[in-house]
């Protein structure tokens, strides 16, 4: 595990989430479903009777040629041209059936369950309980797009189905939007009628997807069988357990209660806050802490993040950056920046945020200009996110040469 650089500069390089019952259940996409089967236990056993004791067979009902089973590790995966509602059925191989779990399946996605739990003692449809399910490639048309002041929102999805379906998208103040590299984009920037791209966390109770990330104006992704994938996320560390390198941690999230797993690696680079005395390594993982952490979900390990970055401690990061305003959003609360190194940057202000015009006037949102030069100062998320401004000021010829020669902007997210 590589550790300690300095926390603006590790900043810079993180990794910038209901269904309606319409149609049937068909697909033209080659969707996929993996995971991993973490314990199968009687809530009447003793403790120690928690451990995966035999393989189990995984089905779709619907679908029921698709079928897989769980190797040593307790992970399955199913790919095949399936979507929409189905119900998966966990069973023993001698046909003892432990429990269903339901999910909706956009048509082409790729769906991780991760670490799932089997409570024999429950009633048979509350059984299969899994940590966490990530959903990828979530594409189709936006036929309905609602915004909010804080930069929120929700979005009606029809995927590309043989028999296209409709799938229920929220956004939350930290979903990145982007179009191709320019990540300053806001919620009043998806079109009704556009196509998007999405991926999130699914929220089991109304099956609504809660967006990680959206791109806009994009085109279909390949039909994929699972392949890793970047991912990104803070929250709070609720269990370590150094000798294995793992970190469970409490994903801040609009959806169910979220635990993931992260493992730490040889080449995790560990940031821990600039007042801490003690040695940065695993030791300094406290539970309760915050975390952000940017890495990669394996299909082979799909209850795990492996981390490629971890930052301890830190909640924001203080941002002070010059560029030029490229999109106006005031209605929301947020405008786009592309900053002097040639970033996106989105930007959202509150009634705290001090804005200020040509000459140093005070002003209001509806009082900037696109192409206008600003300096932004204020607070960003470390795993990325838009910047909540403290201040925004138009500068002047004269202010944007002192200001490039005393400003440092972030990079990346």
């Amino acid at each position: 595990m590589r550790v300690r650089r300095p926390i603006w500069l590790l900043a810079c390089a993180v990794f910038v989430g209901c269904a309606s019952s319409e149609g049937g259940v068909t697909g033209t996409g080659i969707s996929a479903v993996s995971g991993n089967v973490v314990m199968v236990s009687d809530q009447q056993a003793p403790p120690s009777s928690a451990a995966l004791p035999f393989a189990i067979h995984v089905t779709i009902d619907e679908f029921p040629g698709i079928t897989g089973s769980t190797d040593a590790d307790g992970t399955f995966q199913l790919d095949g041209a399936f979507s929409g509602t189905v119900t998966l059925r966990f069973a023993k191989d001698d046909g003892t059936e432990l429990g269903p779990l339901p999910l909706e399946i956009p048509d082409g996605s790729q769906t991780v369950a991760e670490n799932i739990e089997i409570h024999l003692g429950d009633p048979l449809p509350d059984r299969v309980r899994p940590q966490a399910v990530r959903q990828f490639d979530v594409f189709g048309r936006a036929d309905l797009v609602e915004c909010n002041a804080d930069g929120s929102g929700t979005v009606l999805l029809t995927d590309v189905g043989l028999a296209p379906r409709q799938f229920m998208v929220t956004l939350t103040a930290d979903t990145d939007i982007a179009a191709g590299s320019d990540d300053s984009l806001t919620c009043a920037d998806i079109v009704t009628g556009g196509a998007i791209e999405v991926s999130g966390l699914l929220r089991r109770d109304d099956q609504t997807l809660v967006a990680v990330s959206v791109a806009v104006a994009a085109r279909r992704p390949p039909q994929p069988g699972p392949s890793p994938r970047p991912e990104r996320l803070r929250g709070t560390v609720q269990g370590v357990d150094c000798q294995h390198g793992l970190i469970a941690v409490a994903q801040r999230s609009v959806a169910d209660p979220v635990e993931r797993l992260i493992r730490l690696t040889e080449q995790t680079m560990l940031e821990c806050p600039s007042d801490s005395h003690a040695t940065c390594d695993c030791s300094a993982i406290a539970v309760g802490q915050p975390i952000a952490v940017a890495g990669t979900i394996f299909p082979a390990r799909p209850g795990q993040v492996r981390a490629d970055v971890v930052i301890l401690g830190v909640t924001t990061l203080p941002v002070d950056l010059t560029g030029t305003i490229i999109r106006l959003a005031c209605a929301i609360g947020g405008l786009g920046v592309l900053s002097d190194a040639g970033q996106g940057i989105r930007v959202a202000f509150t009634a705290a945020t001090d804005i200020r015009c040509a000459g140093d006037v005070p002003c209001g949102c509806t009082d900037l200009r696109v192409r206008e030069h600003v300096r932004v100062v204020g607070q960003r998320p470390p795993d990325g996110g838009p910047v909540t401004a403290d201040r925004i000021a138009v500068l002047t010829s004269r202010a944007r040469v002192a200001a490039s020669g005393s400003v440092s902007s972030p990079t990346s997210r």
